[in-house]
């Protein structure tokens, strides 16, 4: 199931510390990478060019990299953040309840 929409929470980015600690470049490259993320179900391959791509700014990549890559967890050959790992799993779960729900009414299974 393909999630197109991410939920977004401007306050507990405010408050967070990569906001907190980054460059307005580097949080973009970050907001950048999470985007990356979350359109390839959490996972982005541990390869430098495809995370300077990921970045929004190739050319920028090395001089934001070290702030950027402080935020995501590498497991074997990829890279998550353990965040959007929650929110995905969350987001999963509700669209699969809803898609359940409107596949029963459809079939007139649900008498509420």
């Amino acid at each position: 199931m393909a999630l197109t929409a991410v939920w977004w929470w401007p306050d507990r980015w405010l408050k967070s510390s990569a906001f907190l600690t980054m460059t307005l470049e580097e949080q973009g490259a970050y907001r950048n990478i999470l985007d990356a993320l979350w359109l390839r179900g959490g996972e982005l391959p541990a390869d430098e060019r495809i995370l300077a791509k990921a970045c929004g700014d190739a050319a920028r990549w090395p001089e934001v990299r070290a702030k950027v890559l402080r935020y995501l967890v590498k497991v074997g050959n990829t890279y998550r953040n353990d965040t959007l790992d929650e929110v995905l799993r969350e987001s999963t779960r509700r669209a699969t309840a809803q898609r359940a729900y409107r596949d029963r009414k459809k079939n007139g299974q649900d008498h509420a």
